[in-house]
């Protein structure tokens, strides 16, 4: 059976996924209990800091999940510089419209990091991509802001 992902940042961009990713089709929403959206490291890709997800009990963090193949979550793993950048790990992701709770695969950034500020074009793929989805921007508005004042 094809792995399921957990997308929570710029993979949330559909259009980017499946070029990663030529196999990728959307499960559904789901969300990633006991943990939080933040920023940290830094892509040149994106000349700033990039998602992951920490943990942190009563939060949670909203994304889609993917189905793809697994020649294709090799792919991905190149793509997400795993495990020098990311690591991945599979998670508990509850379904948003079964309320299924699915295994799927998370990328998380790879011990140790710095918290950061993302670039605005980064910020703004992840944001375009939660109101496409209709996500509400709770976890992505307190992400930015403690990108900026990591004191938080």
């Amino acid at each position: 059976m094809n792995p399921i992902c957990f997308a929570f940042g710029s993979n949330l961009c559909t259009e980017q996924m499946v070029r990663r990713c030529p196999s990728a089709v959307v499960v559904g929403a789901g969300s990633l209990r006991g943990y939080r959206l933040a920023f940290a490291g830094f892509s040149a890709t994106w000349n700033g800091a990039v998602a992951t997800v920490v943990r942190a009990r009563g939060e949670s963090v909203p994304g889609l999940l993917y189905r793809i193949s697994p020649s294709d979550l090799a792919r991905l793993d190149v793509f997400e510089g795993v495990p020098l950048v990311y690591a991945r790990h599979r998670r508990r992701v509850h379904e948003a419209r079964t309320r299924a709770v699915r295994q799927a695969e998370v990328y998380e950034l790879a011990a140790p990091w710095c918290a950061g500020a993302p670039s605005l074009e980064y910020a703004v793929t992840i944001l375009r991509a939660y109101r496409r989805h209709g996500f509400a921007l709770d976890a992505l508005s307190s992400a930015l802001a403690k990108s900026q004042d990591p004191s938080q």
